[in-house]
């Protein structure tokens, strides 16, 4: 498939976006917070191997490889952090829930979380900021809670404009949010734009929750590039994948 060149970022707003050292089509204007949903299949199917508690090393067969992804992108060292724990803030701080932040879910990782791993595609993986694509797993030891997706959800239009910093120290910077409208993935799924028009960057977030399972994916691109397509395609090869695991 191709894909059309983003604009590069500066770093240091790439890194207020808290993407440096962690965990990320065609033109269009991004949907406003009226549209948001958060997916959801009507009856879960809890017994299926994508639903269930998963060993690293299933994690790890999972996870796309280069040949996953558009050309353009290409494998980058850095990785894509899955298991660290999120020192963001923000004001209002029910915005955090738009993260997967807030201090249950953060309570949530440190206690549940049995298996996980992430890995990251760059344009240029040299150059700090370039446009990217991570996708990372994250299992637990019992389903992953629905109230989380539809927290995020609900705290959607109060938080499409939002302070935050992505640890103690760092400088509030603000953000505008929008809805990226997702078809069912999974049992459930919510995807979020969370960027700045100005400087033409964002953030996209996708994430589904299959059982015990959350695959997130996550882009780093210009602001008004539209990713929805590659974000749902890439969510449903690992669920595919998932599906196979013995």
């Amino acid at each position: 498939m191709t894909r059309s060149r983003r604009s590069i970022a500066p770093f240091a707003v790439v890194a207020a976006l808290g993407l440096t050292t962690a965990a990320c089509g065609g033109e269009s204007t991004p949907p406003t917070p009226s549209t948001v949903t958060v997916t959801q299949t009507p009856t879960e199917q809890a017994s299926g191997p994508a639903h269930r508690q998963l060993t690293s090393q299933q994690v790890r067969a999972a996870l796309p490889t280069k040949d996953d992804v558009p050309a353009i992108f290409r494998p980058d060292s850095r990785g894509f952090d899955t298991s660290s724990v999120s020192e963001r803030t923000t004001d209002p701080a029910s915005c955090l829930a738009l993260y997967m932040a807030t201090a249950a879910q953060r309570t949530f990782i440190k206690e549940h979380l049995v298996a996980d791993g992430g890995v990251r595609f760059s344009e240029d993986p040299d150059q700090p900021g370039s446009p990217s694509i991570s996708v990372g797993i994250l299992s637990y030891d019992e389903p992953y809670p629905r109230e989380y997706l539809d927290d995020a959800g609900a705290v959607l239009g109060e938080c499409s404009t939002h302070t935050a910093r992505t640890e103690p120290g760092a400088s509030d910077v603000t953000w505008q949010a929008t809805s990226i409208p997702t078809p069912t993935l999974g049992d459930q799924s919510f995807g979020v734009r969370i960027g700045s028009r100005d400087v033409d960057l964002a953030i996209d977030y996708l994430w589904v929750r299959s059982g015990h399972n959350v695959v997130h994916v996550r882009m780093l691109t210009g602001y008004r590039q539209d990713n929805g397509d590659q974000l749902k395609t890439t969510a449903q090869g690992v669920l595919d994948d998932l599906a196979k695991t013995p």
